[in-house]
């Protein structure tokens, strides 16, 4: 036993486990460890046979091959401070594999913006989400720390360390539910649009044209695919303003009963939403596969724990980081449509980089992040 969950998570990152630590809104921190570190995927097909594992879905999925994270050994954590098991007894590995990335500045970020609105000018594409990367140092003894700090500061927010051999370790804080299940009845979130929480009006009917056509957009997809699939008794809520750290944005919930359709097939058929791709669907893909130059990975891909026999609950990967020995390369995005500004939508992806600058400086190491983030 040792002194509190940051040194217990610092053991295991030093170890290599395979491991998901995480935090629900409302809900108490939990652990979930792997034995051994090898990461299991399935398929679509038998996802159903899954209880208490944690997914992990890339933004370009492979239906064939969903990972996850077995709950070999599961704890809830009341208190931080308390003394954590350190399993001692489970392996670890430090093979990691590692994809690069390549950060881009504001002009080339901007040029980008300007060439998808000329492209929905003369063509069917109607919005684009365009991403960018931030790379920031940030040494490896100080991301248990970092995450504390996410859990403490974001309480709205799914708060999230991951590590596998996979994917290497991620830090996320995103304020989007993607999809929620009990039993029958799933509750999905469509939101979109962004303002400073400081510059943000209370009533959705208040902000701009731009930014409900957007919003708009992501519920009028996830609608479409429910309706696909013939799911029964669809109701919405809203849209409404919610507060997500420094930022607000506009989110429609959308509530409906499976009867009897498979929560897998609607959890394939959501992703990825308008909210992180654009639309339509493949078009934007398409796009965004040509025109950004780093791999996503799990950046807008979505991640929680799946449980077919209990509760579900999903979250889109959104204000998140990987950790890159001695670094870490934060991912960032706008939506675009067709009277987006460019400036407007560089400082967008800024202000979202922020959810995990402002953490950084206030580290007790000086950690200093590029000028084009700021």
């Amino acid at each position: 036993m040792n002194n509190g969950l940051q040194v217990a998570l610092a053991n295991y990152l030093e170890r290599g486990l395979t491991f998901a630590c995480f935090r629900r809104p409302g809900k108490p921190i939990e652990l979930w460890v792997q034995r051994t570190p090898e990461l299991d995927s399935v398929d679509r097909s038998v996802l159903y046979e899954l209880n208490e594992v944690f997914l992990l879905a890339p933004f370009q999925l492979d239906p064939s091959r969903i990972p996850f994270i077995r709950a070999d050994k599961d704890l809830v954590i009341m208190d931080p401070q308390a003394d954590c098991d350190l399993f001692t007894e489970f392996e670890g590995t430090r093979s990691i594999a590692s994809v690069s990335v390549a950060d881009i500045d504001q002009r080339n970020y901007e040029y980008g913006v300007a060439h998808a609105v000329d492209t929905m000018d003369n063509g069917p594409l109607e919005k684009v989400v365009l991403s960018r990367t931030v790379t920031t140092p940030l040494e490896d003894e100080l991301v248990p720390e970092l995450f504390l700090s996410a859990l403490d500061l974001y309480q709205q927010a799914f708060v999230a360390l991951v590590h596998t051999p996979d994917h290497g370790t991620w830090l996320g804080a995103s304020p989007e539910r993607f999809i929620s299940a009990l039993e029958d009845t799933i509750r999905v979130d469509a939101m979109a649009a962004t303002r400073r929480a400081d510059d943000a009006p209370n009533e959705p009917d208040e902000w701009s044209v731009k930014e409900r056509h957007e919003q708009a957009l992501v519920t009028k997809g996830i609608l479409g695919n429910m309706i696909d699939l013939g799911l029964r008794e669809t109701h919405t809520f809203g849209p409404e303003v919610i507060g997500a750290g420094n930022l607000a944005h506009l989110r429609t919930t959308i509530q409906a009963d499976l009867g009897g359709r498979s929560l897998a097939d609607l959890v394939l058929a959501l992703h990825p939403t308008a909210a992180v791709c654009g639309t339509p669907r493949k078009m934007a893909l398409e796009y965004l596969l040509s025109m950004e130059r780093h791999q996503r990975q799990l950046y807008c891909g979505f991640w929680g724990p799946w449980s077919a026999d209990g509760e579900t609950e999903l979250f889109v990967n959104l204000r998140c980081m990987k950790i890159n020995n001695g670094s870490a390369t934060l991912f960032t995005g706008a939506g675009i449509v067709k009277n987006s500004d460019p400036r407007n939508e560089w400082e967008e992806t800024a202000n979202k980089a922020q959810t995990w600058l402002k953490l950084l400086e206030a580290l007790p190491r000086p950690v200093s992040s590029h000028a084009d983030a700021n």
